[in-house]
């Protein structure tokens, strides 16, 4: 079983290129921070007329929703989420969507 822990989001307006690009970085590097994170894809919009404003997107993957339950909590998570918050949009202008597949 695989879980994937999807997640788009929306930069604000007055974030930079290089701000953006930090935005990717620090997602980038979490694997290398957290056992319980497979590995991770992420990157910014392929023009779309249904994309519905969303800038960039990122999926998570893990072997067990154990694993995804260990991750969320995590200190790597957490600061990643702080240092990137600047720079993003919160809720309701951000989706997180968790599939399990066989």
């Amino acid at each position: 079983m695989t879980i994937y822990n999807i997640v788009l989001y929306k930069f604000k307006s007055e974030a930079t290129p290089e701000q953006r690009e930090y935005v990717m970085a620090l997602i980038k590097e979490l694997p290398s921070r957290i056992s319980a994170l497979q590995s991770v894809i992420t990157g910014e919009k392929v023009l779309n007329p249904l994309d519905h404003g969303y800038d960039m997107g990122a999926i998570f993957l893990f072997e067990s929703k154990d694993k995804l339950d260990e991750f969320r909590p995590h200190r790597a998570h957490t600061d990643y989420r702080a240092l990137s918050a600047p720079y993003l949009e919160e809720l309701p202008d951000k989706v997180i969507f968790d599939m399990e597949t066989a």
